[in-house]
């Protein structure tokens, strides 16, 4: 049985863009140095949301068999950086287009461009755990069809 198609979306809002330099760190115990001046989105969303700290892009054992979870803005990937927090989640958003970020309030964490799956491996798991464990805090809209 191969990929299902995307069924479910998974979102933050963007709290945040900060402008940051080369050898500045990001995340919990400054997990993650960055190689390049880069732009971080900081999203509303963390374990808490039920956002898998396992995903994280740095500061997990399993970093050195699969990468982190990424997000993405208007179709455009973007790494997620540092440890997952409790609240938030900051990803590396330099190579999303100005005109695209100048608009963008959310970030998937996945839906339509970050495969469910592809999500799930990134946090040492499979899809219906990552379904089955969103939580109270995290807001749902059906839509019918």
């Amino acid at each position: 049985m191969g990929p299902t198609r995307p069924f479910v979306t998974f979102e933050a809002r963007i709290l945040q863009i900060r402008n940051t330099k080369k050898g500045e760190t990001v995340g919990y115990g400054a997990t993650t140095t960055l190689e390049r001046d880069s732009r971080v989105a900081v999203a509303g969303a963390g374990y808490a949301d039920s956002y898998f700290r396992a995903g994280s892009g740095s500061g997990v054992p399993m970093r050195q068999v699969c990468p982190g979870a990424k997000g993405a803005i208007g179709g455009f990937e973007a790494r997620l950086i540092g440890r997952v927090s409790m609240d938030l989640t900051a990803f590396d958003v330099t190579d999303v287009p100005e005109q695209v970020l100048e608009k963008a309030e959310w970030i998937e964490l996945f839906g339509k461009t970050i495969a469910l799956e592809d999500y799930a491996r990134a946090a040492g798991t499979i899809g219906y755990e990552v379904l089955t464990r969103i939580g109270p805090r995290a807001e749902r809209v059906y839509l019918g069809g």
